[in-house]
């Protein structure tokens, strides 16, 4: 396989006219996903019919096959054959072509010209933490040889990522009047968009004079998201029948929008939620909204959509402890945040007060278990529940009705 080289990418008249930057021309070479196999040319000795990017000692690119490039869009970065992505950042994609027909003899006649030139690129939407994603782009034409030719560059992600186009940074860059023209992302994310020289006309003649390149830029994306929650009363210590005040914080950190975020808490039995009392903080409501019971619904209550990077909300409501807190508990009051990015939990503590606090029932306060009981008592217990249950009832009275029950229970028989 043909590795790629580390060069400057731009030929000189372009680099002059744009100053755009690159990496060094000594580094090391590494593996990259071009093609097809195709005949390759050198600076001397250029093409005689209609190509692109297959001379291989560019003085300013090197070998032309490495068409692709990614850097960090900021000042002082250089164009890459691999990136490590990172949240919150733009990236640049570089793309170069030319047709490499030689000027002299071809490459302004029909043989030379490439027809129906344009250019196409892809890169994945989302890419997982340590994965190797592909900046893609095909250049392609009706009449060159060969009819497309292909070239990527890497992208490792350092956590899971989404990547999105950032709007109106498709630009094409070269010596003639579509030099800083945008570019629209529906054709070049799509069928393909033309090429030229002062025009879209798809029209490229051979020669370095007409050579250019495509730039854009994408900005990696993450979710992300915090959930604390506390208790604001006096303290968090209390007994029965005390109000205690819960706050449940969220925050969009991530660099991602987040709609309809729910919230739903989590009340345990010695708790009851007091209606009315949530109110709800965030951007939008900086002094708080009364808003519905629904916190403590099943399904939970949807407190909208927050900005990635600023948006937050404050959700504060009450509850009461119950008569069953006993001198000693623990209180463990939990909340649930979802998003389309997943789920937290947060909780709060409440200690029950060992002092002035309901003690635990003690076990002679607990019903009493039921004794295992014989033939004999049976009969007895129900003679007494039937002498209770009927007011003076008189079966089985006397001494002599009561002995006979008994012979009968142990099986004897009286006369």
């Amino acid at each position: 396989m043909i590795k790629k080289a580390a060069k400057t990418l731009i030929p000189a008249t372009i680099l002059t006219i744009i100053g755009v930057a690159f990496s060094g021309q000594a580094s090391a070479l590494v593996d990259t996903p071009w093609g097809p196999d195709r005949t390759t040319f050198t600076w001397s000795n250029p093409a005689t019919y209609a190509t692109f990017n297959s001379i291989t000692d560019n003085p300013q690119l090197g070998d032309e096959r490495n068409f692709v490039r990614i850097r960090e869009y900021k000042d002082g970065e250089t164009y890459k054959d691999e990136v490590t992505l990172e949240r919150g950042k733009t990236y640049e994609v570089y793309i170069y072509y030319h047709n490499n027909a030689d000027a002299h003899d071809v490459g302004k006649t029909a043989i030379g010209i490439a027809d129906g030139a344009a250019v196409k690129s892809t890169f994945p939407a989302t890419v997982k933490k340590g994965e190797k994603a592909i900046a893609n782009a095909t250049i392609f034409a009706s009449d060159t040889d060969p009819l497309e030719v292909w070239d990527g560059a890497y992208m490792v992600a350092s956590e899971d990522l989404y990547l999105r186009y950032v709007p109106g940074t498709a630009i094409i860059h070269n010596g003639g009047e579509l030099n800083g023209q945008s570019i629209g992302p529906d054709y070049l994310f799509g069928e393909g968009a033309l090429l030229g020289y002062n025009k879209f006309s798809g029209i490229l003649p051979g020669c370095n004079e007409y050579a250019g390149y495509i730039t854009y830029q994408i900005f990696a994306d993450a979710p992300d998201f915090n959930v604390e929650k506390s208790v604001i009363s006096d303290s968090n210590i209390v007994k029965a029948g005390d109000e205690v005040t819960f706050k449940v914080r969220y925050e969009n950190t991530g660099t991602m929008d987040q709609l309809n975020v729910v919230i739903r808490d989590i009340l345990p039995d010695k708790l009851e939620y007091i209606a009315g009392s949530t109110l709800l903080y965030n951007n939008n409501f900086l002094d708080g909204k009364s808003v519905n019971d629904d916190i403590i619904a099943e399904a939970g209550m949807n407190i909208g959509d927050y900005a990635g990077g600023n948006g937050w909300a404050e959700i504060v409501y009450s509850a009461k402890v119950k008569d069953n807190a006993y001198c000693g508990d623990t209180i463990t009051n939990s909340a649930l945040i979802s998003t389309t990015d997943g789920n937290k939990t947060a909780e709060a503590n409440l200690a029950v007060n060992p002092e002035g606090c309901n003690p635990a029932p003690t076990s002679e306060e607990l019903p009493s278990e039921i004794v295992n009981t014989g033939p004999l008592e049976i009969v007895l217990a129900t003679i007494i529940i039937l002498g209770i249950g009927g007011g003076g009832f008189y079966l089985y009275r006397t001494h002599h009705a009561l002995k006979v029950v008994e012979d009968e229970v142990s099986g004897k028989k009286t006369n």
